[in-house]
């Protein structure tokens, strides 16, 4: 079965930051199963990658993160409150043959 890949980003002012970190960990089984990542060179913007079975289990995911009880206590420290939180779904994408093609710059 090819998995599907939730991402969720959203930016955490400096003002915020210690308030979210600490209730990041208050509550550590709320992340379970949930990568946190920061970005290095843009402190406070932050990403969620989470890996499902089905575009369906996503979806679920994905409404408890805008409207559940996790999404009710962070949305006042998200920078844009509710709009600030930007959500995706990914599917993995075959290749086939030996070598993928590269039509841009960056590939050379």
């Amino acid at each position: 079965m090819r998995k599907v890949v939730l991402f969720c980003e959203y930016v955490i002012p400096d003002l915020h930051r210690d308030a979210f970190v600490a209730w990041i960990q208050s509550n550590p089984e709320r992340w379970r199963g949930i990568q946190l990542l920061e970005n290095t060179g843009q402190p406070g913007v932050y990403v969620e990658i989470v890996t499902v079975n089905t575009v369906e289990d996503a979806a679920e995911i994905e409404k408890e993160r805008r409207d559940g009880r996790s999404w009710n206590e962070m949305e006042k420290w998200v920078k844009g409150g509710r709009e600030g939180l930007r959500i995706w779904t990914f599917r993995p994408v075959t290749i086939t043959g030996t070598q993928a093609s590269c039509r841009t710059e960056a590939c050379n």
